[in-house]
């Protein structure tokens, strides 16, 4: 029974972390890539991971697809949840699913001692990355540089 625990859990993480690698490397060739975040992708993708919904996830669907009766519905279910990730490669749907994970718009905040408005881009491990309405890049500024972040009305 351990074995085959062990055996659904190793199957099913290699195809549920595919399925997140597609996802995320949509979002950085259409999302980060556009905005200028420099970013290396394996910090990106390690940092933003649920772990505590992919580890059930991943035995869950590793013991549907090796030992349930029914598995061909699941290996099925697979392929259409394989073919949505990877609409994250058709530009707008890359970069939509960036914006609406990570961005943040219309956020007032105090960098550098200057008030202004701003669009936070993503929040990563060493800095927050800004944009100024109307600006196309993002700037990356360090997280002692921001003072204090607080929604518009």
């Amino acid at each position: 029974m351990v074995v085959r625990l062990v055996n659904a859990f190793l199957f099913g993480a290699i195809f549920v972390l595919l399925l997140d690698f597609i996802l995320f490397t949509g979002m950085k060739l259409y999302y980060f890539d556009y905005y200028g975040i420099d970013i290396y992708f394996n910090t990106l993708f390690v940092d933003n991971q649920p772990w505590w919904l992919l580890l059930p996830l991943a035995l869950m669907l590793g013991y549907a697809m090796l030992y349930l009766r029914g598995s061909r519905i699941f290996d099925r279910l697979y392929i259409v949840l394989f073919l949505l990730s990877a609409t994250a490669f058709y530009p707008p749907v890359g970069k939509g699913l960036g914006e609406r994970l990570f961005m943040q718009k219309g956020i007032y905040a105090k960098v550098l001692g200057k008030e202004m408005v701003v669009d936070i881009l993503y929040r990563g491990r060493d800095g927050i990355y800004l944009k100024k309405p109307g600006a196309q890049t993002a700037a990356k500024v360090a997280y002692g540089d921001v003072e204090q972040i607080k929604e518009s009305k």
